[in-house]
């Protein structure tokens, strides 16, 4: 969440009655309990028929689970065990989802992870739209260059689905002043990257702010809880399942 403080302060002028410093120091506290969050270990073996399926997940905080507690909560083994029961296959879960990632970063430093996988996850954009120096075409080449780089080490026809930046103008932890500012940036985010993937073939799953009740959420009220991560690998099952991020390559 570093970089909503350019953020907070557009919108704070704009606001009656609030102040840049009361909103700052709101999202100063959201950060530092942030920061506090051990991080979840998602790697399991998942045991089946030969040959084994690798999963890999790449990107963010939401990707990486936080604050869940219980990685079996997370999308990366929701995931993982919905692909064995569909077929039955082994499959290995390996995630290197961090806090605070994007989609440079991403490029820049987990990309490795994808090498030889059948299945990939991806989830990024937040923490771009959290940055009002990151214009959406910047986003969207980067984007380009992100999944151009997965197709190149990923097994080859390897499915891959994108979570695409979510639309947080409702998320009940952000100060409602700050909200709608956030999910115009995350919009745009979110329109840049699902232009980029279909030019890749890839499917993506969004998140608009209709399908952001509160109960997706998880106890800090930004990033996804259990059910939100629930609903999620569910969506993303569903496409690696019954054929709809294959027919999208």
């Amino acid at each position: 969440m570093g970089g909503t403080g350019a953020l907070v302060a557009l919108a704070a002028m704009l606001a009656s009655g609030v102040s840049a410093a009361q909103v700052s120091r709101r999202i100063r506290r959201m950060r530092t309990r942030a920061a506090t969050v051990p991080p979840l270990d998602h790697d399991i073996d998942l045991p089946g028929r030969f040959p084994p399926r690798w999963l890999a997940v790449l990107g963010d905080s939401a990707a990486a689970g936080h604050d869940l507690g219980d990685p079996d909560l997370a999308i990366a083994r929701r995931v993982g065990r919905a692909l064995v029961a569909a077929d039955g296959r082994a499959t290995a879960v390996r995630s290197v989802a961090v806090d605070g990632a994007t989609t440079a970063d991403v490029l820049a430093n987990q990309v490795a992870a994808a090498d030889d996988a059948e299945v990939v996850l991806l989830g990024v954009g937040v923490n771009d739209a959290l940055r009002p120096d990151r214009r959406h075409a910047e986003v969207a080449d980067t984007t380009h260059r992100l999944l151009t780089a997965i197709r190149e080490v990923a097994a080859p026809g390897a499915a891959i689905v994108f979570l695409t930046c979510p639309d947080l103008s409702a998320a009940p932890g952000l100060p409602r002043v700050v909200r709608p500012l956030v999910g115009w940036r995350c919009r745009q985010i979110a329109a840049a990257q699902a232009a980029v993937a279909a030019m890749h073939g890839v499917a993506t799953i969004e998140v608009p702010r209709a399908r952001l009740g509160p109960e997706m959420f998880g106890d800090d009220g930004f990033h996804p809880g259990a059910l939100g991560h629930e609903r999620l690998a569910a969506r993303a099952a569903d496409l690696l399942t019954t054929g709809g991020a294959a027919a999208q390559r």
